[in-house]
C-alpha cells in the first residue's frame, strides 16, 4: 500500500462548475484520440474530469475502456503534474487502436501538459509561476 494516497473526491471534478470552468480555459492539447484542456486551480494536487459521449463511442463498453485508460494515464502521471483542473474528452472511436496506443498517447499529452504549466514533481504548487494544478476522474475508485 502507498504510503502517500489522497481521498478520491479530492483529485476529480464532481461539479458542473468545475468542467464549465475548465472547458472555458485557455489551454487545450488535441490527440488523434482524445482532447485534453486544462485550467490552472486553486488545489493542491491535479484533479481529473472525464468526459465520454455516444457520439465519440458508440458503445458503453468503448467508453468504459476510455475513461478506464484515462485513469490509468492520470494516476500514473499525477505526482508529476502541476496543480491544474484537467479535463480529458474522447474524441474518436477507440476500438481500431489498442489499450497500450492509447495509453501512450494519454501519457504523451499529459507530459506536454506538465511542460506548459512547469510541472513541480509534486503535484503542489508549481515553480516561479505559482500556478497550482488539479486532475479528477467523474467516478470514483472502487
Amino acid at each position: 500500500m502507498a504510503a502517500y494516497k489522497l481521498r478520491v473526491n479530492a483529485v476529480k471534478l464532481t461539479r458542473p462548475s468545475e468542467f464549465k470552468a475548465v472547458l472555458a480555459g485557455s489551454l487545450r492539447l488535441s490527440g488523434a484520440h482524445f482532447l485534453l484542456r486544462a485550467e490552472t486551480s486553486g488545489q493542491p494536487a491535479a484533479r481529473l474530469g472525464l468526459i465520454a459521449s455516444r457520439k465519440s463511442a458508440r458503445r458503453a463498453v468503448d467508453r468504459n475502456r476510455g475513461k478506464r485508460i484515462a485513469r490509468e494515464a492520470f494516476r500514473a502521471r499525477q505526482p508529476g503534474l502541476p496543480a491544474v483542473d484537467i479535463v480529458v474528452q474522447l474524441k474518436d472511436n477507440l476500438r481500431s487502436k489498442g489499450n497500450r496506443v492509447l495509453r501512450q498517447e494519454l501519457e504523451r499529452l499529459l507530459d506536454k501538459l506538465g511542460a506548459r504549466f512547469g510541472s513541480s514533481g509534486t503535484g503542489g504548487t508549481s515553480g516561479a509561476s505559482g500556478q497550482v494544478g488539479a486532475a479528477t476522474s467523474r467516478r470514483s475508485a472502487r
